[in-house]
């Protein structure tokens, strides 16, 4: 297949065949191609929120410190071939057009071959989860920094047998209807990522501290956690947030408050791999990637003038989150909101979480069967005391709108990172990494 058919390919099993919560099938086609993933050495993370931006602290981390690094990000945001990369140095690639059209082809032939003896199809993240191993052990890379999609458990990524580090970020509520009704039924399905005799490092959080402990205790696995009174915060800029981690001082360009306990974790996580043979991470390079790391969607001012920022606040959680950070760096101040949503997530909690910063509210249509029209969002907002709201469907008719109005205002885009990509577009500095 050439990289059109390749894509339509994976659109059509995405289409047919959508999730498939399980292992079977993936293992087998694992097995099929020589089970690359027990050939590397991964990070594997999971949690609901902050998955991205350790992922990317750590790997930039370890960058910095000479290693060559797989990435596998889930989900893609802005393009499609960002989901496998490889990071050396200062260069940070994408899967080629060729690699993937090499790859899937080689795929599409073990899937077929399983279906007619009796396997069912593997699904599109199955597929692309396969191919993400296969190209770390072709690109050779010193370590995989790894993603769970949804949950862990049952989760494709899940076939790693050994990783060097299991990483946790924060868990809430998300996807209840697949992981649980409770944040514990939902940690106990992300925690099953956790292997024999693993390294688990993990934020600390009240309604899962037991659960984690009881299940590394079984597990005979090393757990570090890591509490919010290790970290103190002491300057919040949109262009530099400064905190202090067990005393001592760490940078970020990367905004947001809750952003100084992902960098936590990928410090502890940076530390741990030192004694896990990456002897090259040094305190400097901890401090240096952490200031280097950047990872948009995620409180990311896309303009100054006229002001305009981005943030992927999908989930009741993650609302809290923005809510807190815009009002620890802009305090006292009322926002415009852009927001697109899905169907499933909690968007009528979120929106009641910002009403009280809001001045105006422009709703558009997340792209997608899952999208929730923007007419629907709009009746959730048109009653509310205080809050003028406007039906915009399109983002780019948001935009628009929103930027006329709000001359001198500040203008908040979120609801899903669905929608943020032809944000970036619109402002123009949204480029595609060389492949």
């Amino acid at each position: 297949m050439n990289e059109k058919e390749a894509m339509d390919y994976i659109e059509h099993i995405q289409e047919k065949l959508g999730s498939d919560y399980s292992l079977r099938d993936v293992k087998e086609l694992a097995r099929r191609v020589g089970h690359p993933e027990r050939e590397i050495k991964a990070v594997h993370i999971a949690g609901t929120n902050g998955k991205g931006s350790v992922g990317n602290y750590i790997s930039t981390i370890l960058a910095i410190s000479g290693y060559t690094v797989g990435r596998y990000v889930s989900p893609a945001v802005f393009d499609y071939y960002e989901r496998i990369q490889r990071i050396d140095g200062p260069t940070c690639t994408y899967i080629s057009k060729e690699e993937l059209a090499e790859t899937i082809t080689l795929l599409k032939g073990h899937c077929e071959d399983m279906v007619a003896e009796g396997f069912s199809h593997p699904t599109a993240f199955e597929i692309e989860t396969v191919m993400a191993f296969l190209l770390f052990k072709a690109w050779d890379v010193d370590i995989a920094v790894v993603e769970c999609g949804l949950g862990g458990r049952l989760d494709a990524t899940n076939i790693l047998a050994g990783p060097l580090l299991t990483v946790f970020t924060s868990i809430s509520l998300d996807h209840t209807k697949l992981l649980g009704s409770t944040v514990a039924d939902i940690a106990r399905e992300k925690y099953g990522i956790i292997k024999e005799h693993a390294l688990v490092i993990s934020k600390k959080q009240a309604e899962c501290e037991t659960l984690i402990k009881e299940i590394c205790s079984a597990k005979r696995a090393e757990l570090i956690l890591i509490e919010n009174k290790c970290i103190v915060p002491k300057n919040f800029l949109p262009a530099q947030t400064t905190f202090f981690y067990k005393n001592e001082e760490y940078t970020l360009q990367q905004g947001g408050v809750f952003q100084s306990e992902n960098a936590a974790i990928a410090i502890e996580s940076a530390r741990a791999l030192v004694q896990k043979g990456f002897e090259e991470i040094t305190e400097k390079a901890i401090k240096e990637g952490l200031l280097q790391s950047r990872w948009k969607g995620r409180f990311d001012v896309v303009s100054r003038e006229p002001f305009l920022l981005v943030d992927g606040a999908h989930n009741e959680n993650a609302a809290k989150s923005l809510c807190h950070s815009l009002e620890a760096y802009f305090p006292g101040e009322k926002f415009s909101f852009i927001i697109g949503v899905f169907r499933d997530k909690a968007y009528r909690k979120m929106l009641s979480l910002l009403f009280p910063i809001a001045e105006n509210i422009y709703t558009v249509t997340a792209p997608g069967a899952r999208g929730l029209p923007s007419g629907e969002l709009y009746q959730c907002i048109i009653k509310e005391e205080g809050v003028t709201a406007y039906d915009c469907g399109r983002m780019e008719d948001a935009l628009k709108l929103a930027l006329a109005e709000n001359r001198g205002g500040k203008i908040v885009v979120c609801g899903s990172l669905s929608i943020l990509k032809e944000v970036y577009l619109f402002f123009g500095n949204l480029s595609r990494k060389s492949h």
